[in-house]
């Protein structure tokens, strides 16, 4: 099977959310018509999110494989951050076009086949899921957490005119990045590999659609003081080029 939309998900510590939303995603792919690859790209998760994702394509690559769709997992020897992790898993996927998303429920897998066609109907080389644009929004987020986000969005207007550069929730034509990553342009650190593709990559037409942004139920978030350090770094960076 050659599918057409890969779609990159890191992982670490989310065996309680995983299945659940596989089967959210393959449900919505397979209701549009659209032959989909799901990568995982596993940090070694101590809650042994990994080895239930084995189990899980020994029990489902044949109902899947019906479906045009498929899963392959990566596994990493540890921790070593989201940025890298959706790298590596564009590298191994498949498709044409490229999505990455959380594992906590956070991006609705609803919005996909929305996003994909604009990318299969040359209305746009990249696509972000947005909470910032009219029909976005936040739930379950406090005061603290929005300031936070809002803040880091408005330290990226300098390099980008995208309303919402954190989201995490994104979909890119493979071409508009195939040359940059064999080439190893793309370096980031911390978490945002978004914001790298926008600032360093080659897409012209970029597009945003609104999505409802849900606060993660089960699991706890990867976003802690060091990724918020790493991003200011990257900044630097950028301003420095």
């Amino acid at each position: 099977m050659n599918p057409r939309l890969s779609i990159i998900i890191p992982t670490y510590n989310e065996r309680e959310n995983i299945k659940t939303l596989l089967g959210r995603i393959f449900g919505v792919l397979m209701n549009a018509g659209i032959d989909g690859e799901v990568v995982v790209v596993d940090d070694n998760s101590p809650d042994g999110t990994g080895v239930l994702l084995d189990g899980f394509i020994k029990d489902y690559s044949l109902s899947l494989s019906k479906g045009n769709q498929s899963l392959q997992v990566l596994h990493r020897a540890g921790k070593l951050g989201l940025s890298s992790a959706a790298l590596e898993g564009f590298a191994a996927a498949k498709g044409d076009v490229l999505a990455v998303m959380d594992a906590d429920f956070s991006h609705p897998p609803e919005k996909l086949p929305e996003m994909f066609r604009l990318i299969q109907d040359g209305a746009a080389d990249m696509v972000i899921g947005s909470r910032y644009i009219p029909g976005g929004k936040i739930i379950g987020w406090g005061w603290y957490r929005k300031l936070l986000s809002w803040g880091a969005t408005l330290l990226s207007r300098p390099f980008t005119k995208v309303h919402d550069t954190m989201t995490g929730y994104f979909m890119v034509r493979r071409s508009c990045i195939a040359d940059d990553m064999a080439n190893g342009v793309f370096n980031p650190r911390g978490f945002k590999i978004l914001l790298e593709i926008l600032v360093k990559g080659k897409c012209k037409n970029v597009k945003e659609v609104p999505i409802v942004f849900v606060n993660r139920t089960a699991g706890k978030s990867k976003n802690g003081p060091r990724e918020i350090f790493a991003y200011v770094k990257n900044l630097w960076g950028y301003l420095r080029q």
